[in-house]
């Protein structure tokens, strides 16, 4: 029997934004034909195995079925190799592309399924934010014990239908908006006694060390000498400094200011000391800021950080390398420490030389201050708007509580809601708690709402697939800002304006320029360009000494203030492919060899300490994202650089494309510590030895071998150190993509891309579109896709004009 008929409604019928072109159905279905049909239809069945009565709608039926047809051709098991007549490696290879493209077609369609009414759970991000800003209150989330990690769906962190909502969530969103309410409104303090004075206001100055923490010995040493209040702490590379805190605990949780008067001793060709405040308790960094500043002028460094109530546990780190800390002179000793200038215990490490120049970065501490807890004043007003100003006055609880209701869902509230709070409020007082317990088990319960934590769109009553204004309030202003709208954007949803697309505009230019937009660029680059990955697999210590955290964060810095750049500036599209610039901060340009670059740039800025833009002569050997050191260490395995894993996620990132699995049981790529030394590049062709394998590689690796000239940090390098025999090789990295183009190297290979800027501008806006809908596009959106990626052409693929196309196209006010 033919399997010729069954196939071809296949390829009629399964369609998406990728679809296959007409010559390639006819290849599949004449593979299938040729290859398929003796061993496994009606009358043979082989295995108990039948593909002519499987499901038409790959992707979507029949998929286990599906996905074993794809492995086992993948994997070369089928056709078996006894068969006399076998298909050419490309043949199967187009057979799997389509099988597999199929798959991400039926799996996008399943998700982007929507009901009347699609609730999208807010993100951990998202959640923080709107908290803050709905009742003044910053809660920390990723603190241990706190919100979970939201799931991710390729990069992705605001699918709807990924975001569900676990028992173990309730649980947490429970137990999070208790820690939010009683912040708000704590306990009132009882009153005093007869004769009791009011205690003392929370703050002040202390030194680095009490008296009382200094031996007896020295403490009258130096009170003789008049030096006991110039007592210093002296923090070499890798140093703690534990005393921050004051005698008294914190006496609420919430906003404090710290401020740290210090000096930072930076050596002449070395890094700079870095400040590094962590909590050890709550597993979280405060604070992080390089210090340079002479000894005899220190400077003060302020910050502000959100605190639980009680005694914190603060670690100050100089958070540098340097000599290790385990032997005798790596340690404090009894005497405290004045000045370099005075010198110290003679078994401890010199810090300066006999010139009194600095040996190693170190940080001097004077003194800490402490203020709060902070309460801004819009922050107190929000409060004051949902508590009752009348001790059991009921009507001003239902009107409080409406006011609250009304900004959290993001939408008008009708009476029956209120009600619903309104009996929790009387069942509390009913059962003999305060007034203002009973109001907060009201809010308690608003703040555990589906309307809070999910973004609803829809209508249970009606089948409407256009969002209305409220929703389309909260689409932009999640999609910018990663917060609920504001009261201007409340305002124009009363009014039903936000439908008109000169309102839209209008409101996408305010709120692009409010500074709340950075997160925009932080949030869409970070899922877009899937820099979670950037430190999954930690680089080897012995391999890479200088990769620390530090190094690690100013990596994915200079990515996401790039994309910010570029968004702020009316840059377009082509800068991520290729630039003769970048954002860089001092540590970077050294991790990239272009502390001239930086100085220069430096003299120009106005930031001292941050991400300046640095401009890129050829042997830099830097431009555009795919050569920033972020991206080319999250494709690698912390030993050595991935060549295939690059051009995996350039295929994804810039084009769109995900290629199929590979076959399973593929055997690594040997190390030969004993053979004469060899690139990767030249293992990884001797290891594709299948012809099967070969014909998928053949389209992934040259997207990654263009890079061979970054190690897995994303140094530049002309040779590869690797283990085995004889002189390090040099690395080659030129190569030929599956249209017939070449390329000598990575400027090249970018220059390439730029001729490709029409399916980068469609791939941008895809991945755009996912992040801004919160779903998965589809073959329905493809039209609508088209016409935004046609606006962006007509404005030269800038990325601001192409973020407003989204923004007031129709398919932005399509659920």
């Amino acid at each position: 029997m033919s399997v010729h008929r069954y196939l071809l409604p296949i390829f009629a019928l399964s369609s998406g934004l990728n679809a296959a072109p007409a010559a390639l159905d006819l290849q599949v279905s004449a593979y299938f034909e040729e290859h398929c049909t003796k061993c496994h239809d009606e009358d043979v069945q082989k295995g108990d195995f039948r593909v002519d009565n499987l499901s038409h709608k790959v992707g979507f039926e029949n998929t286990p079925q599906w996905l074993e047809i794809m492995e086992r051709i993948n994997s070369g098991e089928m056709p078996p190799k006894k068969e006399k007549k076998q298909p050419k490696a490309e043949e199967s290879a187009k057979v799997v592309e389509w099988i597999a493209a199929r798959m991400k077609e039926g799996e996008a369609a399943k998700m982007a399924t929507r009901a009347k009414v699609t609730y999208n759970r807010l993100t951990r991000d998202e959640y923080v934010n709107t908290v803050r800003d709905l009742i003044g209150v910053q809660f920390d989330a990723k603190d241990p014990g706190n919100l979970l990690e939201d799931a991710e769906w390729h990069g992705f962190e605001r699918i709807g239908s990924v975001l569900t909502l676990s028992p173990s969530n309730i649980e947490k969103y429970l137990a999070a908006a208790e820690t939010v309410l009683a912040e708000a409104y704590p306990e009132p303090a009882p009153p005093l006694r007869k004769g009791q004075k009011p205690p003392e206001p929370f703050g002040g100055t202390k030194p680095v060390l009490y008296e009382e923490q200094i031996s007896e010995r020295h403490r009258e040493r130096l009170r003789e000498m008049g030096l006991l209040d110039k007592v210093r702490f002296d923090c070499w590379p890798g140093d703690i400094y534990r005393y921050t805190a004051l005698k008294d605990p914190l006496p609420e949780a919430g906003v404090y200011e710290i401020t740290y008067k210090l000096s930072g001793l930076k050596p002449d060709k070395g890094r700079a000391p870095r400040l590094k405040v962590y909590e050890s308790k709550l597993d979280r960094v405060l604070f992080e800021q390089d210090i340079i500043a002479d000894e005899d002028k220190p400077i003060t460094v302020t910050f502000r950080t959100h605190l639980p109530k009680g005694r914190p546990s603060i670690e100050v780190y100089n958070d540098v390398p340097g000599p290790s800390n385990l032997p005798r002179s790596g340690r404090h000793g009894e005497a405290p420490f004045i000045s370099t200038k005075i010198g110290r215990i003679p078994w401890q490490m010199k810090l300066t030389d006999e010139a009194g120049k600095p040996r190693y970065p170190f940080l001097i501490i004077d003194s800490v201050t402490w203020k709060g807890p902070i309460i801004e004043e819009h922050e107190k007003q929000l409060r004051d708007d949902y508590m009752p100003r009348e001790e059991g006055n009921m009507q001003q609880a239902r009107e409080c509580l409406a006011t609250l209701a009304k900004r959290a869902f993001r939408r008008p509230v009708t009476g029956e809601e209120i009600d619903e709070y309104m009996t929790i409020v009387r069942s509390e007082l009913e059962a003999k708690e305060t007034f203002r317990n009973a109001v907060k088990a009201g809010m308690l319960a608003i703040l555990n709402s589906k309307s809070f934590l999910f973004i609803a769109e829809g209508d249970e009553n009606a089948s409407r697939n256009t969002l209305n204004d409220w929703e389309i309030a909260s689409r932009l202003s999640y999609l910018l800002w990663s917060t609920m709208p504001d009261a201007e954007l409340f305002a124009l949803a009363e009014q039903d304006r936000l439908h008109d697309k000169a309102v839209l505009a209008q409101q996408f230019a305010r709120m692009i320029a409010d500074p709340r937009a950075a997160r925009f660029s932080e949030s869409f680059a970070t899922q877009w360009l899937r820099l979670r990955k950037v430190g999954m697999f930690q680089p080897d210590k012995k391999l890479y000494p200088d990769y620390d955290k530090t190094l690690e964060n100013s990596m994915i810095a200079e990515t996401t203030t790039f994309f910010r750049e570029v968004l702020n500036h009316g840059l377009t599209l082509r800068e991520f492919l290729n630039s003769d610039w970048s954002m860089m901060n001092e540590l970077l340009a050294k991790h990239y060899g272009l502390d001239d670059a930086f100085t220069t740039a430096r003299k120009d800025s106005k930031d001292d300490a941050g991400f300046i833009r640095v401009a890129l002569k050829p042997e830099a050997h830097r431009g555009g994202l795919l050569t920033q050191a972020s991206i080319l260490s999250l494709t690698s395995d912390g030993v050595r650089h991935r060549p295939v894993h690059r051009g995996v996620w350039l295929n994804e990132a810039i084009f769109g494309k995900s290629p199929p699995p590979p076959p399973a049981n593929v055997n690594p790529i040997p190390t030969n510590p004993t053979g004469p030394k060899a690139t990767l590049r030249e293992k990884l062709e001797a290891h594709i030895h299948d012809a099967n394998c070969a014909a998928c590689h053949s389209k992934i690796d040259p997207l990654g071998l263009a890079f061979e000239n970054y190690d897995a940090i994303g140094r530049w390098r002309t040779e590869e150190v690797t283990d085995g025999v004889g002189a390090n090789p040099k690395v080659v990295s030129s190569g030929k993509l599956p249209d017939g183009r070449e390329y000598k190297d990575a400027e090249e290979f970018k220059k390439l891309l730029l001729h490709d800027l029409d399916a980068f501008n469609h791939t941008f806006i895809e991945k755009l579109a996912t992040y801004g809908l919160r779903r998965t596009v589809t073959f329905t959106d493809r039209d609508e896709l088209k016409k935004i990626a046609a606006a962006s052409k007509a404005k030269d693929y800038r990325l601001r004009d192409l973020v407003e196309a989204f923004v007031i196209s129709d398919l932005f006010q399509t659920r």
